[in-house]
């Protein structure tokens, strides 16, 4: 991770004089400027920042290029902020119902807004670069949201859109390196909210199953505070345990075959918390296979809401939130008059089921 950061900031270091001054202009355009105002002339511009004319030159062909500013050969240059036509980029990994799902959660936003959402599904092995390559819109027209990258495809990506001037939000976690908006979980209360439960009916030895792919943003950081949390309440005898699945690799058969090891340890868990949703489903349909009760013989939980989570073969408890509220929030940062930037926290709220309760024989 720190050779990532250091190398994106080693990256910054070599960009050119001209597309600094690109930024500079582009975040005075968008904090202080209104649509059809007139911009700064060469000379101010060279004067104030201390540049030649070519840097200033570029820079500003640049902006009108990018739809920030339109230019007149007699007047010089105006603000062009035209909001007639709004696009939403949605960058997320190409893979089925997954993809889908998250395409559904910021539709139905974008089209109470009036914008138009265009997926942009990146593929496995797949370069980042090509991201740009697919958005048909200026940056005056169309923002992005990253959700569902690993780390590093995360932070190099913004970088990228930074520097075309795409502004853009990631939705899964705060990280002080990237360039734009974020939209996160409180992945403390969400720990705080399941151990609590699980701890206040008896449980002891509760396994945490990070079946999902290790460098991805979201699980990484969920991960992180499960780590903290066990060793803060000292609970000795509760796991966190990785399934080392690869990047695009099935989340799901890696929780199954996980959970079938774990529960051949002796003890057994009393309680398994996989830290996906579809790790929760692959959970209890072990334990349906295998006849193993629930919840006397093992608790279940999910972070992740489930689909129809209330009436499975035994209703899941789950942590719950609004996919509505998330999709606003970032539609929000998006579209604010200032570079979003901003950070906005989620809390779920955890739905006591029948997937849980006091273990009955230890």
């Amino acid at each position: 991770m720190k050779n990532v950061k250091l190398t994106l900031a080693a990256n910054e270091l070599k960009q050119p004089l001209h597309v600094k001054v690109r930024h500079i202009l582009r975040e005075q355009i968008l904090s202080d400027f209104q649509q059809g105002q007139r911009f700064y002339t060469e000379r101010e511009i060279m004067r104030t920042l201390a540049v030649s004319q070519a840097t200033t030159r570029r820079a500003l062909l640049d902006l009108v290029n990018e739809g920030y500013l339109e230019t007149d050969p007699r007047r010089g240059f105006f603000v062009k902020r035209r909001e007639e036509s709004r696009y939403v980029g949605l960058v997320t990994p190409f893979s089925g119902s997954r993809m889908m799902e998250t395409y559904a959660e910021y539709s139905d936003a974008c089209r109470q807004h009036g914008y138009t959402l265009d997926v942009h599904g990146l593929h496995k092995g797949e370069n980042v670069k090509n991201i740009l390559r697919v958005i048909r819109h200026k940056p005056v027209e169309e923002r992005i949201i990253i959700t569902g990258l690993t780390v590093e495809l995360t932070l190099e990506l913004s970088n990228l859109l930074f520097n075309e001037g795409y502004q853009h939000v990631v939705v899964g976690a705060k990280m002080s390196s990237f360039k734009g908006g974020s939209i996160s979980m409180d992945h403390e209360a969400e720990v705080d909210q399941i151990l609590d439960h699980l701890t206040g009916l008896g449980h002891e030895r509760i396994v945490f199953i990070v079946n999902e792919p290790r460098n991805l943003l979201f699980t990484s950081l969920r991960a992180e505070v499960v780590r903290q949390k066990l060793a803060e309440r000292k609970l000795s005898k509760a796991q966190l345990i990785f399934c080392d699945t690869p990047q695009w690799g099935d989340s799901f058969e890696a929780a199954y075959k996980k959970t079938d090891a774990i529960m051949q340890s002796k003890p057994a868990p009393t309680a398994i918390v996989p830290l996906s949703g579809v790790g929760a489903w692959a959970v209890l349909r072990y334990a349906i296979r295998h006849g193993i009760k629930i919840p006397q013989q093992l608790s279940v939980a999910s972070f992740d809401p489930m689909i129809n989570a209330d009436i499975l073969p035994v209703p899941m408890t789950e942590l719950v939130f609004s996919h509505e509220e998330r999709a606003e929030k970032a539609l929000n940062l998006l579209w604010s008059p200032q570079p979003p930037q901003a950070h906005e926290l989620i809390t779920p709220k955890l739905i006591v089921r029948e997937s849980t309760g006091p273990h009955s024989s230890r």
